[in-house]
């Protein structure tokens, strides 16, 4: 006895099995929308950001986080006293390429500026690498 043809059997099959073919692909679909939400949602990123050589006569940092030419976050911090060597922070930030700048002010109003980049989503603290600007 021969086989009918491939074509009319899968004919067949679907049919029989249409409602879990359904749900099937039901399930599929949602779980790729879940995949590509959950890619683009924001995450908690800790950022540990390196004040270099005289962090001590740094008494403000403005450090500012951009994609694509959009600012993103900013965040200033101060410190009468002189700043530590490595400054953390916390922020949210959706998985992307970022661009940071930072510009220090330091006791006797000079300022000089860093820049870096930033890869997100990222496991544990991220150090940043900078270097000066220009």
């Amino acid at each position: 006895m021969e086989k009918p043809p491939f074509k009319e059997r899968a004919r067949a099959f679907i049919e029989k099995n249409r409602r879990q073919l359904a749900k099937a692909t039901l399930f599929v679909f949602l779980t790729l929308v879940a995949i590509e939400i959950g890619n683009a949602y924001p995450r908690e990123t800790q950022v540990s950001v390196p004040l270099g050589v005289g962090h001590a006569e740094v008494t403000e940092a403005r450090i500012d986080y951009t994609q694509e030419d959009e600012s993103v976050h900013s965040v200033t911090l101060r410190w009468p006293g002189g700043a530590p060597s490595q400054v953390r922070h916390t922020l949210d930030l959706s998985p992307g390429e970022y661009d940071v700048s930072v510009r220090l002010v330091e006791r006797d109003g000079e300022a000089r500026e860093l820049v870096g980049r930033l890869t997100a989503p990222a496991d544990g603290v991220v150090r940043l690498a900078l270097r000066r600007a220009g």
